[in-house]
């Protein structure tokens, strides 16, 4: 199990880090012309391919074994990983139209409660409403989709329609543990640890050198995470 998260970190380090160098490049690109606008596309199309084929190979190591790297087989995840990725983007969209529209009719559903139910305050269940629907949108969706998309991985297009792993993926157990990893080792180091520095430090190397330990630590931890929740995705292992 130990091998398997260092190599399926490894794994998404490194695709993380060829994909960070292809935005960067995107945003550099100028779009005053048809050969950049061009480019610029291009650069968007490797960028999903490096992230399908890294996804793709996590979910084969975990579902094959770690015995060898999934190599040229991993290049099945650039067109399995489209329609989980589709529905993902269609269903975040979807629940942030829901979430953008309770906002902006906080008003009337409290006076609609107050009206009929005579609760002079629902800020408590409207606050509840946007957590559950970030929640939604960061765990719930992602994790259906990288388990829809093991499933095509492991069983060609057949699952494509199959209820099965959907139900896998909405396990509250499985979610349960795949929310704890999220905020454990992604949420939380970003949110406490990305603008932190300790006090004193010299403005010499030694500032960068802290915040490149720093950032390295936590990309590290965040790659860690992601091997889990990759593990957690894979209905069966063989």
């Amino acid at each position: 199990m130990m091998r398997g998260v260092l190599i399926a970190a490894a794994w998404v380090l490194t695709g993380a880090a060829v994909c960070a160098g292809l935005f960067w490049a995107l945003l550099q690109t100028p779009e005053s012309t048809i050969f950049t606008l061009g480019a610029s596309a291009m650069l968007a199309l490797l960028i999903y391919v490096v992230a399908a084929v890294t996804w793709g190979g996590v979910l084969l190591g975990w579902a094959r074994g770690w015995t060898s790297l999934p190599g040229r087989a991993a290049l099945a995840g650039v067109g399995v990983c489209l329609p989980p990725l589709l529905m993902a983007a269609l269903t975040w969209w979807l629940v942030g139209r829901g979430l953008a529209w309770v906002e902006t009719h906080s008003g009337e559903i409290s006076a609609w409660f107050i009206a009929t139910l005579d609760w002079a305050d629902v800020t408590a269940g409207l606050q509840g409403v946007r957590y559950l629907g970030e929640w939604v949108r960061a765990v719930v969706v992602p994790f259906l989709a990288l388990t829809w998309c093991a499933e095509l991985l492991r069983r060609g297009w057949r699952p494509l329609l199959d209820a099965e792993p959907a139900r896998h993926a909405l396990s509250p157990l499985r979610l349960l543990t795949a929310t704890a990893i999220a905020v454990l080792t992604l949420w939380a180091p970003l949110y406490y640890g990305l603008y932190w520095m300790p006090a004193g430090l010299p403005p010499t190397w030694v500032e960068p050198a802290v915040a490149a330990i720093k950032l390295g630590a936590m990309a590290l931890v965040g790659a860690v995470g992601l091997a889990l929740i990759g593990r957690l995705a894979v209905r069966v292992i063989r």
